[in-house]
C-alpha cells in the first residue's frame, strides 16, 4: 500500500475560510439559536439522540439508556458543527454549551479506550451485531474530535479519540474475516483518515484501508450492508445509502493517500451508475424505505432499482443525500474532474438542505419530491413508515438535524481547497480565505457574491506567492453563457494564474430552464421540472392564484417565467411566476382527458429547499407537460 500522501488537492482547516454573507452565511447567521435549539432537543427525554446518555455513563444523571443504538454518534456530530462554527466566530457561548458535555463523554470511555453508552448502559456485548452502530459513533467520535481541535486547541476529545483507535487497531488489525460484516455505517473510515491527517500515525490509514477491504469477506447482510460484493469488485450503488455513501467517501479518503487505483476505478464505476440510473434531480439517492434489492436482498432506506424514481413516495433521508455530496466532494479532489463539483453543488442546493426548516430548527427526515394534503401517505405499511407529513422538532430518529448543522457550519470546507500549487474554488459562495499552500506558502482570497441568486461572482486576491499561484474553478455544466473577465468560457474546470492585487469577476447567467427525465424513468414520462441555475423549484398550493388544485394544472412546454420576490420567507430567494394550463381533474380512476389551453392560472414556483415553511400545501417538483 502506497502511504506516501499523494493528493490533487486537500481540504483547508477549520478556520482558515469564512463565510460572509451570501446563500450559505445566511444560513448560520443565526447560529445560537440553532445550538440551543439542537441542545434542548439532545437533552429532551425522550428524544432519539440524547447527549443524557453520556450524563447517565458518566455516573452524573439517573436513568436508562435511551434510545437508538446511534444516539451518539448524532451528539458527536453536533459537537462538530458546534465547533466548525466557533472555528469562525470565536464565540466563547459555543465552549460554555460544549463544556457541559465533554466531561461526561471523557468519563464514559472504559480503560481499554472503548467507547459506546449503548452497550456500557446496556446488557448488549461489544462486537455482538453490526447495526449496534459501534463504528458509526466512534466514526463520528474521531471527526468531531479532529475538528474540535483544529478548531479550539482543545484535545480533550482528540485523548478521547486517540485512546478507542488505538483499541480498534488491537481488535481489527490484521483483517479479522470473523468481524467482515461490522462495518455497518462506516463513518469510522473517514474519521480514521481525519486522525491520521491531523496525528500523523500510520497505522490509522492502514486501518482505514483495512475497514474498507472488509467489504464482501463476509456476506452479513448482503447488499443492504455493500457485503455481497468487495467494494473493489462493485459496479452500482447498492443497499442503504447512508452506509453506502459513507463507504464510498472513505474510500476515496483512503485512495487520496494510497493512490489504489483499483479503489478509484470501482468508485468512478459505481459514481457513473448512480447519476445514469439512481438519482433525482433534486440529488435525493434513497428511494426506497423497504424493499429489494435487484439481486434479492431485504434492503431499507436504500438506493432502488435503475430508474425507479417514485416521488410522493420518496425516501431520500437527509443523512444520505448529503453523504453523496460528501462522496462527491472527496471525488472532486482526487479527480479533478467537473461533474463531481456539478452534482456536489445540485445535492446542497437542493436534497442537501431541504430536510431542514429555514430557520433549522424544525425537520423533515424524508425529502419526496410531492406532497398531497389531502392524500396523505398513511404508515400503515412498514414501506411507508417514512412518510414525512410535518417537520419535527424531536423525533424517533433524530440523525438528520446535526447532519444538516454539521453541513452549514462546515461549509467553508466545502467551498476552498488547496494543493501545492493553489487553490481550488468548489463553490461560488461569499467566503474568504486565509491559508497556506501544502508547500507553505500563504495566500488570502475573497469571494463576493449572492449566487445563486445573483450571476456575478467577485473574487480578489490579496496575498499569493511572488510568483503568482494557480486558481482552480469550476464553471457548472447547467450554465451555456458564462464569462470570465468578459471572455466566453466553457463549462468544466478552469485553471489560471492569478497575481497579488488581480480581481476576477465570473458571470454565470441563469434563468429558468425546464428539464425532462430519461424516458426509462417512468414516474416522470411526459413530465417536467424547473431549473433556474443550481436551484429546483417546485410548487405549493399555497402559491395557486385562482381556484384550481395542484394535480389539475400542467405546464406549457413554452412557458416564459418572471422573477419575484419570495417576501414572506427569508433569504431574498428568486420565486418564479408563470401561467399553468388548467386540466381539469375527474375522481374516477380513470377518465376522459378535458383540457382548454385558454384556461389558465398563475402560479409562483419557490426552491424546493424552501417547501414545507408555510401552512401545510400540496407539492410537486414535477409537472405534466401541455
Amino acid at each position: 500500500m502506497r502511504t506516501d500522501t499523494i493528493v490533487k488537492f486537500q481540504p483547508v482547516r477549520l478556520g482558515e475560510a469564512k463565510l460572509t454573507g451570501g446563500f450559505w452565511g445566511n444560513r448560520v447567521e443565526d447560529y445560537m439559536h440553532v445550538i440551543k435549539s439542537m441542545e434542548s432537543s439532545l437533552m429532551h427525554p425522550d428524544n432519539a439522540a440524547r447527549l443524557i446518555n453520556f450524563g447517565i455513563a458518566a455516573g452524573e444523571i439517573e436513568g436508562k439508556f435511551h434510545d437508538n443504538d446511534w444516539s451518539d454518534g448524532d451528539c458527536y456530530k453536533f459537537i462538530e458543527g458546534c465547533a466548525n462554527q466557533y472555528a469562525v466566530s470565536k464565540d466563547p457561548q459555543i465552549l460554555e454549551i460544549l463544556d457541559k458535555y465533554i466531561p461526561w463523554i471523557e468519563a464514559s470511555q472504559e480503560p481499554d479506550g472503548y467507547i459506546n453508552t449503548q452497550i456500557l448502559l446496556t446488557d448488549k456485548e461489544r462486537w455482538m451485531h453490526p447495526a449496534h452502530h459501534e463504528l458509526y459513533n466512534i466514526g463520528h467520535l474521531f471527526t468531531a474530535a479532529c475538528s474540535l481541535h483544529e478548531a479550539a486547541g482543545d484535545d480533550r476529545l482528540l485523548q478521547v479519540a486517540v485512546r478507542c483507535a488505538d483499541y480498534l487497531c488491537t481488535v481489527f488489525m490484521p483483517l479479522n474475516a470473523e468481524l467482515g460484516d461490522f462495518c455497518f455505517n462506516p463513518s469510522q473510515i473517514m474519521g480514521l483518515v481525519d486522525l491520521y491527517r491531523l496525528t500523523g500515525t500510520q497505522r490509522y490509514l492502514e486501518l482505514a484501508d483495512i475497514f474498507v477491504t472488509m467489504r464482501g469477506t463476509k456476506l452479513g447482510n448482503g447488499d443492504q450492508n455493500q457485503n455481497r460484493l468487495a467494494l473493489r469488485e462493485e459496479y452500482k450503488p447498492v443497499g442503504h445509502a447512508v452506509t453506502a455513501s459513507y463507504l464510498y467517501a472513505g474510500a476515496a479518503d483512503v485512495y487520496a493517500h494510497t493512490q489504489d487505483e483499483t479503489l478509484l476505478t470501482a468508485l468512478e464505476r459505481i459514481w457513473n451508475d448512480m447519476i445514469t440510473r439512481r438519482i433525482y434531480i433534486t440529488g435525493g439517492v434513497c428511494p426506497i424505505y423497504e424493499g429489494v434489492s435487484e439481486r434479492g436482498d431485504r434492503v431499507q432506506e436504500a438506493f432502488g432499482d435503475e430508474y425507479n424514481l417514485p416521488h410522493r413516495i420518496a425516501y431520500n433521508e437527509t443523512c444520505a443525500n448529503i453523504a453523496a455530496a460528501m462522496w462527491a466532494h472527496r471525488m472532486l479532489h482526487v479527480t479533478n474532474k467537473a461533474v463531481y463539483g456539478d452534482w456536489m453543488e445540485s445535492i446542497l442546493y437542493n436534497a442537501g438542505i431541504s430536510g431542514g426548516s429555514l430557520d433549522m430548527t424544525r425537520y423533515f427526515y424524508a425529502n419526496p419530491l410531492a406532497h398531497r394534503v389531502h392524500e396523505r401517505i398513511k404508515p400503515t405499511f412498514r414501506q411507508y413508515a417514512h412518510a414525512p407529513n410535518e417537520r419535527f422538532v424531536t423525533f424517533g430518529c433524530w440523525c438528520c438535524p446535526p447532519q444538516l448543522w454539521r453541513t452549514l457550519t462546515g461549509m467553508p470546507k466545502w467551498i476552498y481547497s488547496t494543493s501545492e500549487q493553489g487553490v481550488a474554488i468548489n463553490l461560488f459562495a461569499g467566503c474568504e480565505l486565509n491559508s497556506q499552500l501544502a508547500n507553505g506558502a500563504p495566500v488570502k482570497l475573497r469571494m463576493e457574491t449572492h449566487y445563486p441568486w445573483d450571476q456575478e461572482v467577485k473574487i480578489y486576491i490579496d496575498q499569493a506567492p511572488s510568483e503568482g499561484m494557480k486558481l482552480s474553478f469550476r464553471i457548472p455544466a447547467w450554465c451555456t453563457d458564462a464569462t470570465c473577465k468578459g471572455r466566453p468560457i466553457q463549462s468544466g474546470i478552469h485553471e489560471v494564474t492569478v497575481q497579488v492585487g488581480e480581481e476576477i469577476t465570473i458571470m454565470l447567467p441563469m434563468k429558468a430552464q425546464l428539464y425532462q427525465a430519461n424516458p426509462m424513468v417512468e414516474q416522470a414520462n411526459g413530465m417536467v421540472a424547473v431549473k433556474r441555475g443550481p436551484v429546483v423549484y417546485c410548487l405549493e398550493g399555497c402559491d395557486i392564484s385562482g381556484e384550481a388544485t395542484l394535480d389539475e394544472l400542467a405546464l406549457p412546454i413554452n412557458s416564459t417565467f418572471q422573477e419575484v420576490p419570495i417576501a414572506e420567507l427569508p433569504y431574498h430567494m428568486v420565486g418564479l411566476q408563470t401561467e399553468m394550463v388548467i386540466r381539469p381533474k375527474g375522481d374516477a380512476l380513470y377518465h376522459p382527458l378535458v383540457q382548454d389551453q385558454n384556461k389558465t392560472v398563475t402560479v409562483r414556483l419557490i426552491p424546493y429547499f424552501s417547501w414545507a415553511n408555510r401552512e401545510e400545501s400540496d407539492m410537486s417538483v414535477w409537472f405534466p407537460r401541455a
